[in-house]
């Protein structure tokens, strides 16, 4: 008798916790319901209010803005309109309208962005010419962005820019769009930067660089003569400061160039 008991009592708790359980489960459910009823309101308006949006024909695409407004040609602005004008603002992927405008050698970046309501403003980051970059003895120059790319040729100097001769690169003419491999191009950059904050960059003017198939760097001061910088002129400040200094003691034009690579100064003199 005693088991008897003991085994009925033991079915009568497992069924009252599973009772307490789905008690529970009920309870919770009761609390959570205004929440889900509200989320799904929330739904379901944002579906209807952008089902709305995208049927709006107030949010047409009636205009584009070009920044600046030469950067794209009249063919390239003409393709844009055919693919855009007309469209909801609001369904147009801007990633790839982007990756469909054709940048001619003198773009850098663009960016589309939405106008509400009606307007995508396409902006075009313009390369920044830098440099005259000569290729060969006598050539015409190539007018070099900071990145190194070719945006233009010209057959004469144009003095807002500083002169570099690069004879290594593997073509000899200025090829649009083509970009400078020389990888002490960068460094003479960065060593026009240091220089021009320098005490003597106001003293003095660098009217000539060159490199070679290394990428080591000379550097002419005024008519002369030329100082060697290596591959890291832009460190060779100080050693190129007390060069100059040293100059006052004898004439610039006796001296066909200055070795300052190392901590022991090179001279070679005109014979």
């Amino acid at each position: 008798m005693g088991k008897k008991k003991f085994r009925k009592g033991k079915k009568g708790w497992f069924f009252s916790a599973l009772g307490a359980m789905f008690r529970g489960i009920v309870w919770f459910l009761w609390k959570l319901l205004p929440i889900v009823v509200i989320a799904g309101v929330l739904v379901y308006a944002g579906f209807v209010v952008k089902k709305g949006l995208c049927e709006d024909r107030w949010l047409r695409v009636q205009g584009i803005q070009i920044i600046p407004p030469d950067a794209l040609s009249p063919e390239s602005i003409r393709t844009l309109e055919d693919k855009i004008l007309g469209k909801n603002i609001l369904l147009l992927d801007l990633k790839k309208i982007a990756g469909t405008i054709a940048l001619g050698p003198g773009a850098q970046s663009v960016r589309v962005v939405r106008e509400m309501p009606t307007t995508i403003r396409i902006e075009i980051q313009k390369r920044r010419p830098i440099a005259n970059v000569q290729l060969r003895q006598g050539g015409p120059y190539a007018i070099v962005a900071d990145d190194g790319f070719i945006i233009e040729s010209r057959s004469a100097l144009d003095p807002a820019w500083i002169l570099v001769e690069d004879f290594s690169e593997s073509f000899k003419e200025p090829r649009i769009g083509a970009r400078l491999q020389n990888k002490g191009f960068t460094e003479a950059l960065r060593f026009m930067k240091v220089f021009r904050s320098h005490e003597l960059g106001r003293r003095e003017t660098v009217t000539r660089m060159s490199l070679d198939s290394n990428g080591y760097v000379t550097v002419r001061l005024g008519e002369g003569p030329d100082f060697k910088l290596g591959r890291k002129a832009s460190e060779r400040i100080t050693a190129l400061t007390n060069a100059v200094y040293l100059l006052k003691t004898e004439p610039r034009e006796n001296i066909e160039y200055m070795d300052l690579q190392y901590d022991r100064v090179l001279v070679k003199r005109k014979q």
